[in-house]
């Protein structure tokens, strides 16, 4: 691979890792928000699923009780999802910095 070639591939790479950045800070930024917090964070995550585990163990069909399940692993999703979105954007903060210094190293390598 040449070094042309090298340096779009870091480039790519940081590219779609920036991406991902991007995702992070606006998942913690939306994480701050008072009225994200008060919608999700408090209502959603918190007296939603606890209104669905407390509905579970009423009278309820069979239908009833799947509707609930799928409510409550719904929550479970979006609480998993935007963990697993901050988490990719910490690696690919990491990523991003390795990345570059593998191109100040390409392009310092070029200069000699």
């Amino acid at each position: 691979m040449t070094n042309e070639e090298q340096l779009e591939h870091l480039d790519d790479s940081m590219a779609e890792a920036k991406r991902f950045i991007d995702i992070r800070d606006s998942i913690v930024k939306l994480e701050k928000n008072r009225e994200f917090k008060k919608v999700i964070t408090d209502y959603y995550f918190k007296d939603e699923a606890a209104r669905l585990v407390m509905a579970k163990s009423s009278s309820l069909t069979e239908d009833q009780q799947v509707v609930i399940d799928k409510m409550i692993y719904g929550i479970g999703s979006l609480a998993k999802f935007l963990d697993s979105a901050v988490a990719r954007g910490n690696q690919a903060e990491q990523a991003y910095a390795e990345d570059e210094q593998a191109k100040e190293e390409i392009i310092a390598e070029g200069l000699l």
